[in-house]
């Protein structure tokens, strides 16, 4: 269920200093986030979550000829980009070259072609030019409102079934090319200002290409559509609850819970020094590299990312429009006391729930829904408007621990873990403030 707030001024990026948590802490089993590593086993998807389309087979076609265009990705990148800045949903080309810190003297024209051409094509991966790279799966392995999420194959490698360990996250359509595009320009910024992303558990880039109906034979004949090159995941933070976490023993999931904790403030922190807000996190969009062993030890074989910017703006441009998850908003987005705009806090917030969720093993405020409505799935016997006034409602309550933590063994079991929650989800502290607590008093 998605909700468009309207939009609102921002609040401005905190100007405060970020503790850091003691990797040797004994609650927080700190390990060092793996390399970048193509020969890794990965599975990118993308929220909101829905079952992928189980008949694919008519959408693809490899045998269609393909020219040798070496230019051709430029051509539709610089295009594509002049119609997102005439009507910017998110970036303009004043609000990058600013965030970019490029000089006021480049125009236009030279910013396009010099360096958005540069940080954002990935020509070692040029679809057009290069007919050995191919899209050969008949399935999706996610998808989302506006993209598709395949499987990237290359007819030149040696590894199995040709797997090159990473995924391209398309538009469905060319109608829907703007909102890869502003993906791409977050990503791209973000790893321009912070190299080492996957070190800060956002999910890395690697660039953006573009492809046609010879890929995907679902686009129209006319239509060539940007995708991006990500690293494949294994599973989301939404299968890995619902599928693995009950193999595992308390202890285990305990120490995933505390792993997840720590890499997703990590993410935060990078995110608000960069003054990039998400805008849209849920357990769909945090990313998990390997499933993590049921055998108890320290779980070090795998690391969280966190994925889909498709919302995410930048602090200084007030977007025209944003898409959220009516389940992970904080009350004040849905409230009519504020502005109704996703800020710092409102990410913490969501991350706080997708921990909760973690405990519960429920999606938010789902394990009540089917509670109030005596067992059957969520909505049965009611309207869509029904349900998503109930859920407002009890949004608004303010009690989202009590609400989502319905079982009474939970509350000991999670003893700890519970009362950092409370720090988030009820007293609201800063992300400042939590770190400084966190390194304080849980060390």
């Amino acid at each position: 269920m998605n909700s468009t707030p309207p939009t609102s001024p921002f609040t401005e990026v905190h100007d405060g200093v970020f503790p850091s948590i003691d990797r040797n802490s004994k609650n927080f089993v700190y390990h060092q986030p793996q390399k970048r590593n193509a020969g890794a086993a990965y599975s990118h998807l993308v929220s909101p979550v829905e079952e992928p389309a189980t008949k694919f087979n008519e959408a693809f076609r490899t045998e269609y000829p393909i020219k040798e265009c070496g230019t051709l990705s430029e051509t539709y990148l610089k295009n594509d980009l002049n119609m997102l800045f005439a009507n910017p949903r998110f970036y303009s080309v004043d609000n990058l070259a600013s965030m970019f810190h490029l000089c006021r003297t480049v125009s236009p024209l030279e910013y396009l072609n010099e360096f958005l051409m540069g940080i954002l094509l990935a020509p070692q991966m040029d679809f057009l030019s290069n007919p050995d790279y191919t899209l050969p799966s008949s399935r999706p392995i996610g998808q989302g409102s506006y993209s598709y999420v395949y499987t990237i194959s290359s007819t030149t490698t040696s590894t199995l079934n040709n797997d090159l360990s990473l995924v391209l996250k398309f538009a469905k359509s060319q109608h829907k090319s703007k909102v890869i595009l502003q993906e791409a320009l977050t990503l791209a910024y973000l790893q321009y200002v912070s190299p080492s992303t996957s070190d800060s558990h956002i999910i890395p880039f690697y660039g953006l290409t573009y492809i046609n109906k010879s890929h995907f034979r679902r686009l129209r004949s006319n239509e060539c559509v940007p995708g991006l090159i990500l690293p494949k995941c294994r599973m989301n933070l939404y299968n890995f609850n619902s599928t693995v976490s009950h193999e595992l023993s308390l202890i285990g999931k305990r120490e995933i819970w505390w792993k997840l904790l720590k890499e997703m403030l990590d993410a935060l922190k990078t995110l608000k020094i960069n003054g990039i807000i998400h805008g849209d996190i849920k357990t769909a969009n945090i990313l998990i590299t390997e499933t993590p062993s049921v055998n108890e030890g320290h779980f070090d074989n795998f690391d969280f990312y966190l994925a889909d910017f498709t919302s995410a703006f930048h602090t200084s441009q007030l977007p025209t429009d944003l898409n959220t998850t009516v389940e992970y908003c904080a009350p004040e987005l849905i409230d009519n006391s504020t502005d109704h705009i996703p800020t710092f806090k409102t990410d913490l917030y969501a991350v706080g729930l997708c921990l909760l969720s973690f405990i519960s093993q429920h999606e938010p405020y789902n394990e009540l829904q089917s509670l109030v409505s005596h067992g059957s799935s969520p909505g049965t016997g009611s309207s869509s408007i029904q349900r998503s006034q109930w859920l407002i409602n009890v949004l608004l309550k303010k009690d989202p621990i009590n609400l989502n933590i319905l079982r009474s063994n939970l509350f000991q079991d999670w003893k700890l873990e519970l009362a950092v929650l409370s720090k988030i989800l009820v007293e609201r502290l800063p992300l400042e403030e939590l770190l400084a607590l966190l390194e304080q008093d849980y060390i």
